[in-house]
């Protein structure tokens, strides 16, 4: 059991700037603010008398804000002994918060980093990345540590849900102005996380070919011009940007792309009927899709296909070059 005890305190006594125990990430909740209007302060926070004689927030640090926003002082709180260890009062902290709500990907990272300065990594995987509804995973924990040095933009998006934090994982080992660059990126057109994922990996990728930051690469003429294309929407702006740094990224594959949709198209294969090219057209073997109903339909596309398939149109398809 915890050695606490109830006191009276002033607002101006806390220790505002003392947050080795604040896993809290995110604006004030209007109905907390609305709830203290209200009815007062329901729950008391729990401090902890430091050896200055100010006192750490342990739990309740929104209650509190909103109570100094508010102007109410004093508060009745319940306070630590200042023998209590700091493993213990973080501890209590997180446990606290985990049993009331689900905390957001920045709040599991500022758990995940202030306990891995108590415990070691074993111990922190296995008791605290399950409470946290993460896989017990070395790498997975790397990546939540590696969240907070992030810009606070966004870490704002991250803890409001509209960035994933995937995306936090795969901007945190670059540079600061490559990283808010691709967020404005990203914020501006409705990618999906996965396509966000590899337009990371794209433009990175060229950029150490071509000797360019992503940021330049994100602010070039010919990406700009679609960006700023406003009269078409969003999302077919979002497709090109795609399709265009992609091309960048591997010009000869997107050009063979490019020479197969052409050459099928004029081949005129019957309906139903779709020429599959092996991966990256490498390799021998290519297949043929069909959809039909019935064995007579069947007959009657293979009968066209084999007659396709004699023409050398068909055979140029595929050659390599």
């Amino acid at each position: 059991m915890l050695d606490k005890e109830s006191y009276s305190i002033q607002l101006d006594e806390v220790d505002w700037n003392d947050t080795s125990c604040l896993i809290t990430y995110g604006p004030l909740p209007d109905k907390l603010i609305l709830s203290i209007q209200t009815v007062g302060l329901i729950h008391k926070p729990l401090l902890q008398r430091k050896s200055d004689g100010l006192f750490r927030i342990i739990c309740g640090s929104r209650r509190l804000a909103v109570c100094r926003q508010l102007g109410l002082s004093p508060l009745s709180c319940e306070v630590l002994s200042i023998s209590t260890s700091p493993v213990t009062s973080l501890r209590t902290a997180i446990y606290d918060n985990i049993a009331q709500r689900v905390l957001n990907p920045v709040e599991k990272s500022l758990v995940l980093t202030k306990m891995a300065k108590h415990l070691n990594q074993p111990q922190l995987v296995q008791e605290f990345m399950p409470l946290l509804d993460l896989e017990p995973s070395d790498t997975l924990c790397s990546r939540y540590v590696q969240l907070l040095p992030l810009e606070a933009p966004i870490l704002d998006a991250i803890a409001e849900g509209t960035l994933h934090e995937r995306i936090g994982f795969v901007l945190s080992p670059l540079e600061r102005g490559d990283r808010l660059a691709f967020f404005n990126f990203f914020q501006e057109l409705p990618f999906s996380v996965s396509v966000q994922e590899e337009l990371v990996e794209t433009v990175v990728e060229i950029g150490q070919r071509d000797n360019f930051t992503p940021r330049q690469i994100l602010d070039s003429a010919e990406v700009n011009d679609l960006r700023r294309a406003h009269k078409r929407p969003a999302r077919q702006r979002a497709q090109q940007i795609r399709k265009q740094l992609q091309a960048r990224r591997t010009p000869r594959l997107t050009a063979r792309q490019e020479r197969f949709a052409r050459e099928t198209k004029d081949l005129g294969l019957p309906p139903g009927v779709r020429l599959i090219p092996p991966p990256y057209f490498e390799g021998p073997k290519w297949s043929l899709e069909f959809t039909f109903a019935g064995a007579e339909e069947l007959a009657i596309r293979l009968r066209s296909v084999a007659r396709l398939a004699e023409q050398a149109k068909f055979q140029r398809i595929m050659e390599r070059e």
